[in-house]
């Protein structure tokens, strides 16, 4: 984008990468088949088309939202979440891939410190099949935002102020940049709020400079928005503590899938 190009529209068209990794298209696929589980596994390892979980992987890039939409489109309506393995990417992607999560109430599982304190993910909860471990095992930065727009949100993201990697942009006056920064900062913080991210973090995440990182899991940023898990709890009930045993807990786990299966099963997509 040229500096008359920022200058016309003071907007946002940006890339947010976390580690400053060149960009590239991140990988759409389903991770429920014969190369990702193990071959003991007989249940999960001749499970064909459709897919159940399916997994974003790579930097985010221009034309990935029509990537996952199709995905999702291909799959519908069996597939009910993704993991995701990003260090980020372009956040206006991001932001269409984390409406379109919400939208379809999907959910969405990132990587979590094991008892090594390293960053893992695998493929399906106790499988043994690890899709990723270490340093480069994050869903972080424009990752965030997708995972912020899912109606459950699963593992640890990693949060930080969004930059602008366009070369035009420091060449820009500073009231100029300025305005550009801040029209592009309002974007991202009006769709976290549109998630229901509490606004402690959104506070938090303007606060940690683009060089920085700070991790956030679940229970910070709420593992369902408010909204939808008022909506759950009024079809499934909700339990006091008192009240919570394991077979109550059970039958609203239960009741809880299979709401949000009929539902999602409604939301046909284009």
């Amino acid at each position: 984008m040229s500096i008359k190009s920022l200058r016309q529209y003071a907007a946002v068209f940006i890339i947010l990468v976390g580690l400053g990794i060149p960009v590239r298209a991140a990988d759409v696929s389903c991770i429920v088949d014969r190369n990702v589980q193990p071959s003991t596994n007989d249940f999960f390892a001749d499970i064909a088309p459709p897919c159940y979980i399916g997994l974003i992987r790579g930097v985010i890039a221009s034309g990935d939202y029509e990537k996952v939409l199709g995905f999702y489109r291909s799959n519908h309506p069996h597939l009910f979440g993704f993991h995701l393995i990003s260090s980020g990417g372009d956040v206006d992607e991001a932001i269409k891939i984390g409406r379109l999560l919400r939208k379809y109430l999907i959910f969405a599982n990132a990587p979590r410190r094991g008892p090594d304190g390293r960053f893992a993910l695998d493929a399906l909860e106790g499988s043994g099949s690890t899709l990723c471990r270490g340093s480069k095992c994050t869903c972080a930065s424009a990752c965030a935002l997708i995972w912020f727009g899912a109606v459950t949100r699963l593992g640890i993201v990693g949060l930080h102020r969004p930059r602008i990697n366009d070369p035009a942009f420091k060449a820009l006056a500073p009231s100029e940049a300025s305005a550009v920064y801040r029209r592009m900062l309002d974007s991202v913080t009006r769709y976290l709020d549109e998630m229901e991210v509490p606004k402690p973090l959104i506070d938090s995440m303007v606060a940690t400079g683009s060089a920085e990182i700070e991790w956030v899991d679940s229970n910070r940023a709420f593992m369902r928005p408010p909204s939808f898990a008022e909506w759950v709890d009024a079809s499934c009930r909700r339990f006091t503590r008192q009240e919570s045993d394991q077979d109550k807990l059970d039958k609203k786990v239960f009741c809880e899938m299979d709401l949000i299966d009929t539902q999602r099963r409604r939301l046909r997509p284009p």
